[in-house]
């Protein structure tokens, strides 16, 4: 099945319409939160050991700030960039209702596009991209361009940090009319009973993934009838060896590459690809 604009297009926006939902459906993840906290401790601890004050710092893809509130009750400045208005309102919503209250200016949502950063030239020292952020980049030129604009944002010896998914062979060929994951939930929201089921097509030339969600109301799925809701999600499958050339096309250094947020080697077992870069410090 082509990836014609159109499908892109709701497979860029669907999932993050309901801001509410998503942040239900993703309560339990949490090795990443933890992963990038300590990461951005340690980084600015290491650079400013004496400062009571952490870092700022610039998060790619915030979404509805389920990294960008814990960074920000660590001490960390955020500039949370999602072009999504409906995560950063459910963020800005978030974050006024933390307790202990964070300070007003911990969390500075930008509504703005990956490949376009609204920075100035060597302003920060670290930038992240969580939680598959850059799988929504469709193309490589696209991840190329990204790339570069963030080793033009970062200061000379700045890093970078992302995750995106370890491409599962196995699961990309499953029967496309077949649904998985199937899940009975009461909508956080509006407390309405209903059942989460998915399934998706792969697109072998262009490495995008297209998810199909489907939210069917009761408890069973309804296979053969219209769902209540179809959520289309959209991934480009990003192999490790392209990662690789694309960070170097870039002018950036790879520090580390590894898996599941443990440090782990590369292998069929792992889910999540976790990279770390650095803008040289000779630039």
């Amino acid at each position: 099945m082509p990836s014609t604009p159109e499908r892109l297009r709701r497979g860029t926006e669907d999932h993050y319409e309901d801001a509410f939902l998503y942040d239900f459906e993703y309560a339990d993840q949490r090795a990443d939160i933890d992963w990038y906290v300590d990461y951005a401790t340690n980084f600015f601890a290491a650079r400013r050991p004496s400062s009571k004050t952490r870092g700022e710092l610039l998060e790619l893809g915030a979404g509805t700030g389920r990294i960008s509130i814990p960074l920000a009750r660590a001490g960390h400045r955020v500039l949370a960039l999602d072009r999504m208005p409906s995560m950063l309102a459910r963020l800005d919503t978030k974050r006024r209702a933390c307790e202990p209250p964070l300070p007003e200016d911990a969390i500075a949502p930008v509504e703005a596009d990956m490949g376009a950063l609204p920075f100035e030239d060597g302003g920060l020292a670290l930038v992240i991209a969580p939680f598959n952020a850059l799988m929504h980049l469709y193309t490589w030129r696209d991840l190329l361009a990204c790339f570069r604009e963030v080793r033009r944002v970062l200061r000379p010896g700045g890093h970078f940090a992302f995750d995106v998914l370890m491409p599962d062979i196995e699961w990309l060929t499953w029967d496309p009319k077949v649904r998985h994951g199937v899940t009975p939930f009461k909508h956080p929201e509006t407390g309405r009973s209903m059942c989460y089921s998915t399934n998706h097509s792969y697109d072998p030339e262009t490495q995008i993934c297209h998810i199909r969600i489907y939210y069917d109301l009761g408890s069973r799925p309804r296979p053969r009838s219209e769902p209540h809701k179809l959520v289309h999600l959209a991934h480009r499958q990003i192999w490790p060896e392209e990662l690789r050339a694309l960070i170097d096309a870039a002018g950036l250094e790879l520090l580390s590459h590894d898996g599941d947020f443990l440090g782990l080697r590369l292998s069929a077992e792992v889910e999540s690809q976790v990279l770390v870069c650095r803008r040289p410090e000779a630039d």
